[in-house]
């Protein structure tokens, strides 16, 4: 074989091999997750959610600002029986414009590395970092994550949720 063909069979590989990496890399959020509340002295498993890769977001429907990130999710709740779906985005990071979703809670570094990932529904988030990540809240208000997978609901408080 000379290495005309050597070589375009050694790039037909990489290619493979790298539109692989990109579709598997793509989603990391679809599953059902357990959730454990970690407030209220309530121990165990209290819900079910699952999220669900559906259908980008018309640019024509969105504000400006979310426009660099078209991507969603659907999350339902198993404990209201899946009546209420909810659409999830990620948070955004957008430097260019000056759009940081992470800059708030001090988490921009650990996003940039590869090492914290978030979706927002509004009144929630969700993010994966690495098991047994110290994650810090505000000035002096810290949680260690079990599983990697923490949400924070607002007005309520911090649970860990457990991928299936």
């Amino acid at each position: 074989m000379d290495w005309k063909k050597s070589f375009f069979l050694l790039l037909i590989s990489l290619s493979g091999l790298l539109s692989a990496q990109k579709a598997g890399g793509k989603d990391i959020w679809s599953g059902t997750y357990l959730v454990n509340e970690t407030n209220n002295g309530v121990a165990g498993i209290t819900d079910t959610l699952v999220v669900a890769r559906i259908k980008d977001a018309d640019p024509a429907e969105i504000p400006a600002k979310e426009k660099s990130d078209l991507v969603r999710w659907s999350m339902t709740s198993k404990r209201d029986g899946g009546k209420d779906e909810i659409t999830v985005k990620r948070f955004i990071f957008d430097v260019e414009n000056g759009r940081d979703a992470y800059k708030e809670f001090g988490w921009t570094d650990l996003h940039k590395a590869g090492k914290m990932n978030c979706i927002d529904g509004g009144h929630f988030f969700i993010c994966q970092t690495q098991p047994g990540t110290s994650v810090t809240f505000g000035k002096d208000e810290k949680y260690v994550t079990k599983t990697g997978v923490f949400g924070i609901w607002l007005h309520y408080g911090i649970v860990e949720l457990q991928k299936k």
